[in-house]
């Protein structure tokens, strides 16, 4: 029987989808696709255009990483879309964010280039700490680590844990490394943030990815400084600091010259 006109086998539809013929036999099996007709004498399978637009969407949402029941769920308009598009964004906000950390990764020594980000909402565990210098901050820190893990706190993976000073002398010049105040933040998913948790609102802000020891750290805040001078920001919140280079052993040495710290201050513009 000749080919249906307008129609196309399964070889010409596989071939200008870059896939197999087994891979739309197999979909067929998972009612992703359906052949436009199906010769009942020769059991050929024929496709039309449609067909083929719906193949690339397949294609398309598996190449994002969807499982075949998810992408039937998302074809089908199931009760779950709305769901899934919760998760489909989620997804994609952390594959930002993965993108992101290896760009701030990617950050040279002696670059002091300024960012304007979006902070995102965050809720987080937080513990004051009295810190007499660096060393005795990194010992605190870790046992704030030490009592969340124990006490099984789920930690949220939307955004890294990080460190605020409140310490509005920062951005005056006034760097301190002996005697400073430090609160170390982890953050939890909203959904299981207890009432102690404290709450963070999204907001702009200026960051500054910085490879260098910690006790270099001021140039990063002098930049920001003459950055908001410049361009009219007023700061919003204390300033806080994401540790990027830490040893596979999960130690931080301070003097490491390839460290790499994201140095970041919630701002407004000034009214």
């Amino acid at each position: 029987m000749p080919k249906p006109e307008g129609l196309f086998s399964i070889g010409e539809l596989a071939a200008v989808c870059s896939v197999s013929i087994d891979t739309l036999r197999f979909y067929e099996t998972k009612a992703l696709i359906t052949p436009a007709y199906t010769d009942p004498e020769s059991g050929y399978r024929y496709y039309s255009r449609e067909n083929l637009l719906r193949l690339r969407t397949i294609l398309g949402l598996k190449d994002a990483g969807l499982s075949l029941l998810e992408i039937k769920d998302y074809l089908d308009g199931g009760k779950h879309t709305e769901k899934k598009i919760a998760e489909l964004t989620k997804r994609r906000d952390l594959l930002n964010r993965a993108i992101e950390n290896l760009q701030i990764r990617g950050v040279r020594s002696g670059d002091l280039t300024v960012h304007e980000i979006e902070l995102p909402e965050r809720f987080c565990f937080c513990r004051a700490i009295e810190a007499k210098d660096g060393a005795h901050a990194i010992l605190a820190i870790g046992a704030f680590y030490d009592d969340l893990i124990r006490n099984g706190i789920p930690i949220s993976r939307s955004w890294p844990e990080f460190c605020e000073y409140p310490d509005d002398g920062l951005l005056r010049g006034e760097f301190s490394v002996t005697d400073f105040s430090v609160i170390a933040c982890l953050p939890v998913d909203k959904k299981n943030a207890p009432p102690e948790a404290v709450h963070y609102p999204a907001g702009g802000a200026l960051a500054v990815n910085y490879r260098g020891g910690y006790y270099d750290l001021w140039k990063a805040y002098e930049a920001l400084s003459r950055y908001m001078e410049q361009y009219g920001y007023v700061s919003s919140g204390h300033p806080q600091e994401i540790y990027l280079e830490i040893e596979a052993d999960g130690s931080l040495n301070l003097d490491e010259e390839r460290n790499v710290t994201r140095v970041i201050v919630p701002v407004k513009k000034n009214a």
